[in-house]
């Protein structure tokens, strides 16, 4: 079913958000669209940004590598990755951070208080295809905030003059998979694009009832003037339809754990799966955020002009 409403309109003026949001940069080349969609973010929302770099712990060092000029070269890049992106937007409040350790527990040390934390998929050695590490997919697993994951060669798009590649968002009837579609409205209408719902019943004998028309109805009352498109796919895996209607999107929205979930302590098949090679810039919510009451005012971030 599609759901075609008005255009949305930017009415009150931004605000400041004081904690900054968080980008990892573990090589300024490969992490350089991560970077460059965290920074075009916090630009876009007015909100300060943490470049953050990390060095291996001294034990793990090979013999012969004097610890020190790790400590410089990890300077130098973070802090040359601060300063580009601060000279391509000015105004855009760019600190940077050094951690001596793993990465990854940078990260999840700071997801209390971030609004969000950016990464790089995770890089495929070219000789072997085999994954270098798993950085995404641990950050989405057990950080505390929203994690968005960004594939190389995506930027950020999310103005509506620009060419519209909206924002999609997986629905299979989860608790986790509402609040991935609230989170998935707010996105749109503050961006201005076009909400298009996936719900991808697969090859399963057992088809998911689609609930469809409560949860539209709450879109709709929250958001009047957002164009919305929802889509049953029967044909496709829930993976497979989301990578296809993804695929070139500006922004893919997704929960940690969806319907089929069999542990809290590990993510979804299909969540797992996308992340390894997500279509577009990819949001994972790792925590159940609250469903807003229809009447209720929409939230600060959600009164964002768009830039």
């Amino acid at each position: 079913m599609t759901t075609v409403l008005p255009e949305a309109e930017a009415t009150t003026p931004s605000i400041q958000r004081s904690e900054p949001m968080l980008v990892a940069v573990r090589d300024s080349a490969a992490d350089r669209t991560a970077v460059e969609w965290a920074a075009a973010r916090a630009a876009a929302l007015e909100a300060p940004l943490t470049v953050l770099h990390a060095i291996a712990d001294p034990s793990l060092m090979p013999p012969g590598r004097l610890y020190g000029d790790e400590v410089i070269a990890g300077r130098v890049m973070v802090s040359r990755e601060g300063s580009r992106v601060a000279h391509r937007y000015p105004g855009l409040r760019v600190s940077t951070y050094l951690h001596c350790g793993d990465v990854v527990e940078a990260l999840l040390g700071l997801s209390a208080a971030a609004p969000m934390i950016v990464v790089g998929a995770d890089r495929r050695d070219p000789s072997s295809g085999e994954f270098k590490g798993s950085v995404a997919l641990q950050v989405a697993l057990n950080s505390a905030t929203p994690v968005a994951v960004v594939p190389p060669g995506h930027g950020y798009r999310m103005d509506s003059r620009q060419a519209r590649g909206g924002v999609v968002v997986g629905v299979d009837g989860s608790d986790v998979s509402r609040a991935a579609l609230m989170r998935a409205a707010e996105e749109a209408h503050r961006a201005g694009v076009v909400l298009t719902v996936v719900t991808a019943l697969g090859s399963s004998p057992q088809r998911m009832a689609v609930g469809a028309s409560p949860m539209l109805l709450a879109v709709r009352t929250r958001y009047p003037d957002l164009l919305v498109s929802w889509i049953v796919d029967d044909l496709h895996t829930p993976v497979e339809a989301l990578a296809l209607y993804g695929s070139g999107c500006d922004l893919l929205v997704i929960g940690r754990h969806g319907s089929g979930a069999r542990s809290a302590m590990s993510l979804g098949s299909v969540t797992h799966t996308l992340l390894l090679d997500p279509p577009c810039p990819t949001l994972v919510l790792t925590r159940r955020e609250p469903e807003p009451s229809v009447n209720a005012p929409p939230r600060a971030e959600e009164r964002m002009s768009v830039r």
